[in-house]
């Protein structure tokens, strides 16, 4: 009996379907018997404390045969901790998590190893390194937060030129230590004509913390109606407890992101792979949704 080609097409797709299943089904009770007897992982991160301690129980819950430990960190704060224990030959992580920034210059120090979670074909693939060494769990769009109580949604500058207006000068905040914003806006408008309008955008005498957090809750508190370069979640977070905040996005939005990867040394690999799995899986995609972030799984 000869089949009609596309009936040969699906049966080819459905045994690739079945392979690649079955594959997983493998790797993943491998991984599940090499962190019985690992025991533990090792997390280092630059989300909030309280935030990655609920990913780490909702884990824990899952694979109560490991136990999760932490260490948090921001930015270059991070990267200084694991560089200096590598120059020690001390490799304490399993899992790190931070900004896109720590996940290149790691990947380049080979202090990554290579992992295609089976996850990340639910992901865009401008958020997955295309080397297979790390993945996006959440973007952080840059928006414009408000105090709700000092300015009216439809007053919020959203242009770059609404930006110059004389009646916002002293009234805007910004963490002077995000240099991401700056650079963004020199890339679109060119640098001749990006310098010349940073220029008359200093003119605005911004207040100037260094610290999302720290600008969030003094935009909360009425200190001044606007906060220039924060993140969306930033914003979210404390609108969600009651505060008189929200946020408005300029177009286009710049987004930074967070990626997740493996250490190439680290003691619990198999541990350290459930859980970069765990983080991109629908269920804690969902978790890293409710605190007002935004995941990068398809449909979450």
């Amino acid at each position: 009996m000869i089949l009609p080609r596309y009936l040969l097409f699906i049966a080819a797709v459905a045994s690739g379907i079945l392979t690649a299943n079955a594959t997983y089904a493998n790797n993943h009770e491998s991984f599940i018997e090499g962190a019985k007897k690992e025991g533990k992982v090792v997390i280092y991160t630059s989300m909030t404390v309280d935030q990655a301690q609920r990913l780490n129980d909702a884990f824990k819950a899952k694979y109560p045969f490991i136990q999760p430990s932490m260490f948090r960190a921001v930015g270059e704060r991070l990267l200084t901790k694991i560089m200096a224990e590598a120059q020690a030959g001390k490799y304490e992580f399993d899992v790190v998590q931070s900004a896109e920034t720590q996940a290149y210059f790691l990947k380049k120090k080979n202090l990554l190893a290579k992992y295609v979670a089976p996850e990340t074909k639910n992901i865009q693939k401008q958020f997955f390194d295309p080397d297979g060494y790390w993945a996006a769990v959440y973007m952080m769009p840059n928006v414009i937060g408000y105090n709700t109580r000092l300015v009216k949604r439809n007053e919020v500058p959203r242009s770059d030129e609404e930006l110059l207006n004389p009646k916002w000068k002293g009234k805007m905040g910004m963490d002077h230590s995000k240099p991401e914003w700056f650079s963004w806006k020199l890339k679109r408008m060119g640098e001749e004509k990006g310098l010349t309008y940073m220029k008359k955008l200093g003119a605005q005498e911004f207040k100037l913390y260094s610290g999302l957090t720290i600008l969030t809750n003094l935009l909360a508190a009425g200190e001044f109606p606007l906060v220039l370069n924060t993140y969306l979640h930033n914003v979210e977070e404390v609108r969600r407890k009651g505060a008189p905040v929200d946020w408005v996005a300029q177009d286009p939005v710049f987004t930074k992101f967070q990626p997740i990867g493996v250490g190439s040394k680290g003691a619990n690999p198999n541990a350290a792979k459930l859980f970069v799995d765990f983080m991109l899986s629908e269920e804690g995609q969902k978790i890293i949704a409710s605190f007002g972030r935004v995941p990068t799984r398809r449909g979450v």
